[in-house]
């Protein structure tokens, strides 16, 4: 068995290791003891690494995203047992955190309303963001492109709460579609995903401008309205633009996991379980610290 990596025998100051894994020495125990029986159930016990550097192993590669090749040499395993050890984490993980990512019932939606006091009926907000990936081989490379962004890319789509929540996330979409087409492919919001007739989410102008989104007024629209209407169409954008700083604050812990917020190097197919288990851990902690 591997000797407990140097990262475990950190002084009183974690900031090290936090900035590394994403979690106190304390937090990574407790995920420990939380995936340690499935890891019993669906593994064996006689494995290579201890259940401690197993996790802080998963751990490291979705903060740092180290390559394969590095990790080997940290954990003194060979490059087959990192493989192995993350073909077996990621359902694992999803398994048992992706529960903490819900969407709210009706009566939920409607607790949060106010919360956002100029603008009371808007509850929440909501993204897109994209992970690069490399150029497909086997598959037409133009369908995974973003012109926009100008890399071969996987889209996500992300929902918070107005208390900066997420309380769903979808990958997968191609990198061609822009934020309203994933949009029309999400799951129905207000018949799949139920939401409140007289609330609204916020989303930038790229959206369709119909319940249950709200979006900002254009330049084009704002100029046909009368001189008084203007004043306050350009008010709403200034409130729209100040509240939707919540998504775009989950997006941005969402890329501090660099396994999302670089060049996705693995499996696509994957790709859709990382980010809901990244996703999953940014939930856990405002529940831990809040």
């Amino acid at each position: 068995m591997a000797a407990l990596p140097a990262l475990m025998q950190t002084p009183p100051d974690n900031t090290h290791f936090t900035r590394l894994t994403g979690e106190t020495p304390e937090t990574l125990l407790q995920i420990v003891a939380d995936v340690n029986v499935l890891f019993r159930q669906r593994t064996g016990r006689n494995q290579t690494l201890s259940p401690r550097n197993r996790i802080l192993l998963f751990m490291l590669w979705l903060r740092s995203y180290p390559s394969y090749h590095m990790l080997s040499v940290i954990f003194d395993v060979s490059v087959s047992t990192i493989k192995d050890e993350m073909h077996a984490c990621i359902p694992i993980f999803e398994e048992t955190y992706s529960r903490l990512i819900h969407w709210p019932s009706l009566d939920e939606w409607q607790d949060l309303q106010g919360g956002w006091g100029k603008l009371p009926f808007a509850v929440g907000a909501i993204d897109g963001t994209s992970t690069e990936i490399y150029r497909p081989i086997t598959e037409p490379q133009e369908q995974y492109y973003s012109g926009h962004r100008q890399y071969h890319c996987i889209h996500t789509q992300v929902v918070t709460s107005n208390e900066g929540r997420i309380c769903y996330v979808e990958c997968g979409f191609l990198g061609h579609q822009n934020d309203a087409q994933k949009y029309m492919l999400m799951r129905n919001i207000g018949q799949q995903l139920p939401f409140p007739d007289e609330l609204f989410l916020l989303g930038d102008k790229i959206y369709q401008n119909r319940h249950p989104v709200l979006t900002a007024y254009t330049r084009q629209q704002i100029i046909r309205k009368p001189r008084n209407m203007q004043r306050k169409c350009r008010k709403l954008n200034r409130l729209i633009t100040h509240y939707r700083v919540k998504v775009e604050h989950a997006i941005g812990e969402l890329k501090k996991y660099k396994v999302m917020g670089t060049l996705w190097k693995h499996p696509r197919q994957r790709l859709t379980s990382v980010v809901t288990i990244c996703a999953a851990f940014i939930c856990r902690r405002k529940y831990l610290f809040t």
